[in-house]
C-alpha cells in the first residue's frame, strides 16, 4: 500500500479509501481543494497504482491502514471515508475496533453477500474491465443495470492497468464479506450515501443499519454508482463538510 498526504497534520484527519479498478487520485483528488482545513490521507490499495504490485488481500490492506493510523496518527482518526470497495474496507476497519474513529462516511459500500453468484459477478467485472481496457464499450443494458442509468463514471475513473488477478481478489473479499458482530460496539457517527439508481448499495445500507442503528442513510437523486463523487465533486465536498461539522 501507499499513502498520499495533504495539509497540516495537526488538523482533524480524514482518510479516504477508493473504489475497485480506480485510483485514489481519480476518485478523490477533486475534493482536495475543498478540504484544506483538514489533514487528508488518500490510501492507495495494492493493484491500483503504477507504484504498487498486484492485490493479494484486501484484508491485509485493511491491516496496513490500521497500522498507518496507529503509527502516524496515534491510533485516532476523525473521519474514515470509503467509496464502493473502499466502503467495504472501511466497514471492516470499523468492525475490528483497533483504531478510534469519530465519523464514518460510506459511499455505496458493498456489503451484500453474493453467494453462488460470486463467480458470475467476478467474471462479469473481469470481462467488462478488460473490454474497457481495450477501448471497447460494455453493453449499455449491462452498465445501466450494474452502475445506474446513463452512468459513465466507472469508465472515466478506470485505472487502465488494473489486472485480472487484482479484480478477482478484490471481488472475492467484497462479494463474500460478512459484517462482523463486533461493529455493534462502534459509538461514532455513520452516514451511508447512495445514488437512487443503485441497486445493491440500497440493500447494503439496510443490512448495515441492523448492526449500527445510528446509521443515517442518504439517497442522492438520479445518481448511479460513483456518479455523485465523480460528476458533482464540489457538491459532494460541500455535503461532506456539512457532515464533518456536525
Amino acid at each position: 500500500m501507499n499513502f498520499l498526504t495533504y495539509g497540516d497534520k495537526s488538523k482533524q484527519s480524514i482518510l479516504f479509501i477508493h473504489g475497485m479498478a480506480s485510483t485514489a487520485l481519480l476518485c478523490y483528488e477533486p475534493l482536495l481543494d475543498y478540504l484544506k482545513n483538514y489533514y487528508v490521507i488518500l490510501a492507495e490499495v495494492d493493484g491500483h497504482s503504477d507504484s504498487l504490485g498486484e492485490l493479494n488481500s484486501l484484508a491485509d490492506n485493511c491491516t496496513e491502514i490500521e497500522k498507518y493510523i496507529i503509527e502516524n496518527l496515534d491510533g485516532e482518526l476523525y473521519c474514515l471515508a470509503g467509496f464502493s470497495m473502499g466502503g467495504t474496507m472501511a466497514v471492516e476497519i470499523v468492525g475490528r475496533g483497533n483504531v478510534r474513529i469519530s465519523k464514518v462516511l460510506l459511499d455505496a459500500a458493498f456489503l451484500t453477500k453474493m453467494g453462488a453468484l460470486t463467480k458470475v459477478y467476478e467474471k462479469i467485472f473481469r470481462e467488462g474491465i478488460a473490454r474497457m481496457q481495450r477501448g471497447k464499450k460494455v453493453p449499455k443494458s449491462l452498465m445501466d443495470f450494474i452502475m445506474g442509468k446513463d452512468n459513465n463514471s466507472v469508465v472515466e475513473m478506470l485505472y487502465p492497468r488494473v489486472t485480472s488477478k487484482t479484480i478477482t481478489n478484490a471481488c472475492e473479499f467484497i462479494y463474500r464479506y460478512e459484517i462482523p458482530e463486533e461493529i455493534k460496539r462502534f459509538p461514532g457517527q455513520v452516514e451511508f450515501w447512495r445514488g437512487s439508481n443503485e441497486l445493491y448499495p440500497r440493500k447494503s445500507a439496510a443490512l448495515l443499519k441492523k448492526y449500527l442503528p445510528q446509521l443515517k442513510e442518504i439517497e442522492i437523486e438520479n445518481m448511479g454508482h460513483g456518479q455523485y463523487l465523480h460528476e458533482h465533486s464540489a457538491q459532494y465536498a460541500e455535503k461532506m463538510m456539512d457532515y464533518l461539522n456536525q
